[in-house]
């Protein structure tokens, strides 16, 4: 079976699963903490060198989870308090434990980026949804979606002017426009749709140009900065939690760009 068909099929299984946590906001935090503990643990699991490391792992991806579900519980309120905590407990944690002194940075390091880049970065999908409504926390995440659908079959079909090629050898200018055309697109039938018929809150039509065009910058941005950790540590895929599309890591790269930015939009009144 051909690569883009188990894509195609593990899609069709999780997709309306995800959609469906989107109901209501409890359901939401445990799908962002499950989300969280996968791609946080495929992250810390790159830096594990060896076997008496693995504790400071299983302690990174608890922390990043805690956080994620603490967050969510106080309804996205104290971000900064509990992230500063996080960092503490952290820090705590490996001053009592690590014996090689040698390792303290790169270790804390990488606990430190998994609960910043992947906890913090999803969660913001709590004051989105709390603030702007379920229907513009779903779109952010299906517009994303949508984006890396239609940036991967342009790019496969038409993409020549390549924009990374030490970082992303296939990633294609056209792929850019391409995606960003589908995400559009995508845009206007959901806004139709859930406005219409649904009568959800929606970001005005004026304002799904400007979502599009940041889908498409900070998705790509967000691919390369981890595609640029996978050749660091010499990794195809962050994992394979997710026949067809690697792990769950590569899955959400994009969205952990997007997402703040979407709500910093949405918080200034550009959306």
């Amino acid at each position: 079976m051909s690569e883009t068909k188990i894509r195609l099929i593990t899609a069709s299984i999780v997709a309306p699963f995800v959609v469906l946590c989107f109901i209501n906001y409890k359901s939401l935090i445990g799908l962002v903490s499950a989300v969280v503990l996968l791609a946080s643990y495929e992250l810390l699991n790159m830096t594990v060198r060896s076997y008496e490391q693995r504790v400071f792992l299983y302690f990174g991806v608890a922390l990043s989870v805690g956080f994620t579900t603490t967050y969510g519980i106080l309804k996205a309120s104290n971000g900064l308090l509990l992230l500063a905590s996080a960092f503490i407990l952290n820090s705590i944690f490996f001053v009592i434990t690590l014996r090689e002194i040698s390792e303290v940075f790169s270790t804390v390091l990488a606990s430190v980026l998994s609960l910043l880049y992947i906890a913090g970065c999803l969660s913001f999908f709590f004051p989105i949804y709390l603030e702007f409504g379920a229907a513009n926390a779903l779109l952010n995440l299906t517009a994303v979606w949508l984006y890396d659908t239609g940036a991967y079959f342009v790019g496969i079909r038409f993409g020549r002017i390549k924009i990374a090629t030490q970082i992303s050898p296939s990633k294609s200018l056209e792929g850019i426009f391409g995606g960003f055309l589908t995400t559009l697109a995508f845009c206007v039938v959901y806004k139709a749709i859930f406005q219409g018929i649904f009568k959800a809150n929606v970001m005005p039509f004026k304002s799904l140009i400007i979502f599009s065009i940041v889908v498409a910058l900070f998705d790509t941005f967000g691919d390369l900065f981890e595609s640029a950790l996978k050749r660091y540590f010499k990794l195809k895929d962050s994992g394979n939690v997710l026949p067809g599309h690697g792990g769950m890591l590569d899955r959400i790269d994009g969205l952990l760009f997007v997402t703040p930015i979407t709500y910093l939009l949405f918080s200034i009144g550009v959306l």
